[in-house]
């Protein structure tokens, strides 16, 4: 039976209609750090730094044979098949989770984010709008939910930064497409989100002008500068200035396009 792995949200491993019942965050951990690099294998010691941090068990080793017991055996009882029991097996002094990496939602969005950028190489920018929207939409909220540790945060910091870099891509190509009006609002609260980012300021400076807001559009230019200076102490890059430039000239080319990206 194919197994579903689900890391963008609260971590769950589904067989068809059923959810593997993962009755622990630890559990629920070594099933991530098992999915975030499937069919490779995992060792002890990685796996238990990961699972404990610095809390380690009296018996390191033997709790995480447990915890592979436990994950072995909630698959078989979802699936209702023991054979579902060897998607989890030891090998060469570690641990190994056998799914094809479409089965792993984490690895399908990076595989539909890759094929967008290609479309969007190739001049497809409604294909890749579709794809990275499809990407997107795998999310279930925030990742890892429940699960702690230093190896858990770094994944987050990660994945937030391919997740934004997919809206900021869709947001491009729906520029690109004339589709203005639409990703304003988006891009509004990227920029509320992210206050120093030039690269979102940008775009929504160039949304705001092309949906007939050149006014609104020269104040996000003068409230990044002044969040800029007053926080880092530094001007606008040259990229944005020179946009910002070209837009008070009512002159926002091809050329300005690309400046920020969206041509």
């Amino acid at each position: 039976m194919a197994v579903e792995v689900r890391l963008l949200g609260s971590v769950t491993a589904r067989f068809g209609e059923s959810e593997a019942v993962l009755r622990s965050g630890r559990a629920q951990g070594m099933l991530a750090m098992l999915a975030w690099e499937p069919n490779q294998i995992i060792p002890d010691a990685a796996l238990i730094d990961r699972i404990w941090d610095e809390s380690l068990p009296r018996h390191p080793q033997a709790a995480l044979y447990t915890l592979a017991a436990r994950l072995r055996a909630a698959f078989a009882e979802a699936s209702g098949d023991a054979a579902e029991r060897e998607r989890v097996i030891r090998r060469c002094g570690g641990y190994v989770l056998v799914a094809a990496p479409e089965d792993i939602d984490v690895h399908r969005f990076r595989s539909a984010v890759g094929q967008a950028r290609e479309n969007v190489w190739n001049g497809a920018d409604a294909m890749a709008v579709r794809l990275l929207d499809s990407a997107l939409g795998m999310w279930r909220g925030a990742q890892l939910t429940g699960i702690t540790g230093a190896w858990a945060d770094r994944v987050r910091m990660t994945l937030d930064q391919e997740r934004l870099a997919a809206v900021l891509a869709c947001a491009e190509a729906r520029l690109r497409l004339g589709r203005h009006a639409e990703t304003v609002p988006l891009l509004a609260g990227l920029a509320d989100e992210h206050p120093l980012d030039e690269q979102i300021a940008g775009l929504l400076m160039v949304a705001l002008y092309r949906c007939g807001r050149q006014g609104e559009a020269l104040e996000r230019y003068t409230t990044v500068r002044t969040r800029l200076i007053g926080t880092l102490g530094v001007e606008p890059g040259a990229s944005i200035s020179e946009l910002h430039r070209r837009i008070l000239h009512g002159d926002l080319s091809p050329v300005a396009s690309r400046i920020a990206g969206v041509d």
